[in-house]
């Protein structure tokens, strides 16, 4: 072959890579070049141990297979390979990655191209048996087409390769699929080889007059005929260039060569400022670009240097031009770049960026959880810019109905004016049918878009960020000090995908991949924020560290909070020892005007998926400083209850009791309609069920503003009124009154006499139930609450508990323990008088009972020992035990003792402070 046919070839694979349509088959000699055996130096060592005298490979290993066995001839493969299991890639297989093929597909079982890839950004999906495919999301695979060493499903003997297509179904019908529009490249093959005649009768149906070309480099010259075979049947045979003999141990010498020839960044070197544009011209039918992947498409290669949204020329090289004059490229990069410098152009200052106008309207009702009315939408649109040949908002389009659809289920759509089944062949056709431009915008979408790239790309960034703030923290903590740009980096970083994602309608937002980025950069904003917290003891003045905040910002509250889930943000908290964040005076005003403006759309429309996205805000809330307890007022009057959000409710309330004395009693009145109101809309949208597990903190806040206020609560209710008069009226229905149990409990003492009157007579009634219909459940805790003493079945009540005290254990572990239960009932009975000590001994035996409660012990068996207390510690502090249970001199001195011998067992320390 002249080498003028060689140069061609060269061009059409360079032309593939520049399209990333290049599909490269890797043969045994890429590995044979790691001292892995080849392909006849593996047979031959079946041969060997049989001694036959068979040429055929696939016989050879088929025979082996049938004398010893499937263990022992899988056992014989390992062994081969075992011996070469410190092999290292080679530089074939740099090559390989620097060109970076669209795909990879070997028939080597090992794991040196894994290897290889590991140690690059660019991530092909690795295939290596059919399951492996349904879990596929690239558009980049490595398939291991004859199998792996380590899943143990090697093709090698004949029966492998005649059920083949059998045994690997998926596989195959992936290989025959991308075939079809990818430029093929066969290395490290023989022609003679029956694994590369294997892969032929498998894809040659593939090789079509509407396929793309396939190419065999080999170096040694061959047969003129097989040559003109091959050419006949679709593939392009071609040598090295050279006339002489190469020694097999030189082939990768050879082969390195060959592929040092394929570059595509050889081409397309901007020498001014219209082939610059020329380059990223076709990123102009974006709203937002990464300055990241504007300095990939240029094409400056190492003449220039990037940092921080900047780019120069570096040492002023000889190939710089000015930009100035270019007014096209100014205006992309000032209006669609985050570019502070580049070249000679400087961003103007507060620019504001667009967002695709095209795509708005859709993209805002996606936005708004209307999933079904955004997929008609952009279909709309999808069919309005096909016929327009705008293919860069039909691609958009397109994708963002498949997502949404995938994350929210199916929808019936207009029907799409592409003709095509799916969104891969519509891109596919783009690249083969295409002018430049659409070629280039159909490339960018695939690689960046549609697989997700841009995505993966910005996950490795903030991940290496999060590691270098992690050992950042460290760091400090361990005594040293930082200078560096990693905050400042990660919020840039992570707001260019915002922009890019949002300026460019992009419906990402409910995949995992994006909320583990949104994960990561809150991690990174939590340790500065630790940083702040963290005061050395060495109080070493040069000690400092660069990532450090006191506040999240109102952008960070904006980019982060719709995407956190409730419970990650408590255990990143507790892993950074914070319990709560404080958060700048406008972030926290657009948290609060968000959660009422939500709550108020909730009132009018009551669309599940708002009401979701509210309780992800007020969730928040509660992972923030609040100043003003006034602030949350507003947010607990206005949140609209449901059956589900009554633990929202519970953990508002406990803000509010934490910091009601900071309260203003024009305040306080306000907070007692609320509660209320909020008390009436539960039994009137009977949601009792639920939200009675939140009576007891209604209760300790009204106690809270009538001590504030020092005026009595009274409480009344139609409703109720209503309903108890009901009850009272029907002795059929008294046993209705147990529904409200919880609300007895904490409400009895503020109801209304109107209503106080109804319940009393209720339960009168109830005490003359005959036991099978009395609760004991229900009257312990009204007994324990003194709403009622039932006094027609007080001993009936004590032997109810006695008997849970009694009952043995039936193996079966059950919260709350009814033992324990009836024990802390039974004494909190006794303390209230309600049973004396003598009426419990007759029915109880008290050792039984001693050593499970501290407050037992110290109270009725009068236990002062230092294991009582010890017990005490574990559920209330020191001060708490001293002053309910230190109620004599005693007491206290023995209480004062338990103290002082602590302090000398070392187990109290002291701390000095000046």
């Amino acid at each position: 072959m002249t080498k003028f046919m060689n140069k061609m070839i060269i061009k059409h694979i360079n032309d593939a890579i520049d399209n990333n349509s290049l599909l490269i088959f890797v043969g045994a000699g890429v590995s044979a070049n790691s001292n892995f055996p080849s392909w006849d130096e593996l047979i031959e060592e079946f041969r060997s141990e049989m001694d036959i005298q068979e040429t055929d490979y696939l016989k050879i290993a088929q025979y082996y297979f049938d004398s010893v066995g499937q263990q022992k001839y899988l056992q014989k493969i390992l062994d081969i390979f075992q011996e070469h299991i410190n092999a290292q890639p080679n530089e074939i297989h740099d090559e390989i990655f620097r060109i970076k093929p669209r795909h990879i597909i070997t028939t080597n079982y090992d794991s040196l191209l894994e290897q290889k890839m590991n140690s690059n950004l660019d991530k092909y999906e690795i295939i290596k048996k059919d399951s492996d495919i349904p879990y596929s999301r690239s558009d980049h695979y490595l398939i291991k087409m004859h199998g792996d060493l380590i899943e143990k499903n090697m093709i090698l003997k004949e029966d492998d390769y005649l059920d083949y297509e059998t045994n690997f179904y998926m596989i195959s019908t992936l290989i025959k699929s991308i075939i079809m529009n990818n430029t093929i490249l066969f290395i490290g093959y023989s022609l003679s080889d029956s694994t590369f005649n294997s892969i032929f009768r498998l894809i040659q149906k593939g090789f079509s007059d509407n396929a793309r070309k396939a190419y065999f480099f080999t170096v040694n010259k061959q047969d003129g005929a097989k040559v003109q075979y091959f050419k006949n049947k679709g593939i392009e045979v071609f040598t090295s260039e050279t006339n002489k003999e190469i020694k097999k141990e030189e082939f990768g010498k050879y082969t390195i060569q060959f592929l040092k020839q394929l570059n595509s960044d050889k081409k397309g070197f901007p020498s001014n400022s219209k082939q610059l544009w020329k380059n990223i011209k076709f990123l102009d039918n974006l709203y937002f670009v990464d300055p990241a992947s504007i300095v990939i498409f240029s094409n400056f290669k190492n003449k220039v240097s990037y940092f921080s949204s900047s780019l120069s020329w570096k040492n002023n090289g000889e190939n710089k031009f000015n930009i100035s004059d270019n007014i096209p490229l100014i205006n992309f990069l000032n209006n669609k770049t985050g570019f502070i410098n580049f070249l000679d152009f400087k961003a103007d200052d507060n620019v504001i960026y667009s967002q695709n106008p095209f795509l708005q309207s859709a993209y805002n009702l996606y936005k708004e959880h209307k999933y079904s009315e955004a997929t008609i939408k952009f279909r709309e649109l999808a069919n309005e810019a096909f016929d327009k040949k705008d293919y860069w908002n039909y691609l958009v389009s397109e994708f963002n109905i498949d997502h949404i659809i995938s994350s929210y289920g199916p929808k019936e759509l207009p029907e799409s004016k592409s003709g095509l089944n799916n969104l891969t062949q519509v891109i596919d056709s783009l690249i083969i049918n295409g002018d430049t431009q659409t070629q280039k915008i159909a490339l960018y979408f695939r690689d960046e878009i549609q697989n997700f790239r841009f995505v993966y790309r910005k996950l490795f960034k903030i991940n290496d960020l999060l590691d270098e703030f992690r050992n950042e923290r460290n760091n400090y903590r361990n005594g040293g000090n930082s200078f560096n740009n990693n905050l400042a980096s990660a919020k840039q970083e992570f707001g260019l995908l915002i922009n890019f994602i949002d300026l460019n309608c992009i419906t990402i937002y409910q995949y995992k991949e994006f909320q583990q980025i949104v994960h990561r950069f809150f991690e990174c904003l939590l340790t500065a924020i630790d940083n702040a917290h963290y005061n050395s003891s060495q109080n070493n003045v040069f000690m400092k560290t660069s990532s450090i905040i006191n506040y999240l910002s109102l952008s960070d509250v904006k980019n982060i909070v719709p995407h956190l889930k409730k419970e990650n943000i408590k255990t990143l908290l507790e892993n950074y020892g914070l319990s709560k964040v404080s958060i700048t005076n406008d972030a926290k005003n657009y948290l609060l005007e968000k959660i009422s403006k939500l709550s108020s759309k909730i009132d009018k429309n009551n669309f599940l998926s708002d009401k979701s996205e509210l309780a992800t805000y007020v969730g928040f809330l509660f992972f923030i400083k609040i100043d003003n307890i006034n602030d949350v007022l507003p947010v607990l009057e206005n949140y609209p209850m449901d059956s589900h959000n009554f633990k929202d409710f519970q953990e508002l309330l406990v803000m509010i009791i934490k910091n009601i004395d900071s309260m203003k009693e024009e305040s306080t009145d306000k907070l007692l309609r609320i509660v209320t109101d909020q008390i009436n809309h539960i039994f009137e949208n009977d949601f009792l069920d639920f939200h009675e597990r939140n009576f007891e903190f209604y209760s300790l806040l009204i106690q809270k503003i009538v001590k504030l206020q020092k005026k009595p609560f009274v409480f009344y209710s139609e409703l109720l009124a209503e309903k108890f008069c009901f009850i009272d009226n029907n002795l059929n229905k008294i046993s209705r009154i147990q529904k409200y149990k919880e609300f007895l409990v904490n409400f009895y003492n503020f109801l209304d006499n109107t209503l106080k009157k109804y319940v009393d007579n209720i339960l009168y009634k109830y005490d003359t139930l005959d036991d099978d219909f009395f609760n004991y459940y229900f009257a312990n805790d009204l007994i324990i609450s003194k709403v009622n003493l039932f006094p027609a079945h007080k001993f009936k009540v004590l032997d109810q508990e006695v008997k849970k005290i009694n009952d043995k254990p039936n193996g079966i572990y059950r919260e709350p323990d009814p033992r324990k239960n009836a024990i802390s009932d039974i004494y909190a009975m006794i303390q209230q008088n309600y049973f004396t000590l003598d009426e419990v001994k007759e029915k109880l035996d008290f050792e039984s009972i001693r050593g499970v409660f501290p407050e037992v012990d110290w109270t009725i068996f009068d236990d002062y020992s230092d294991q009582t207390i010890t017990n005490f510690m574990k559920s209330r502090n020191f001060s708490n035990v001293q002053k309910y249970f230190g109620d004599t001199d005693e007491k206290r001195k023995r209480l004062n003792e338990w103290v002082l011998k602590q302090a000398l067992d070392d187990n109290i320390r002291f701390e000095n402070s000046k």
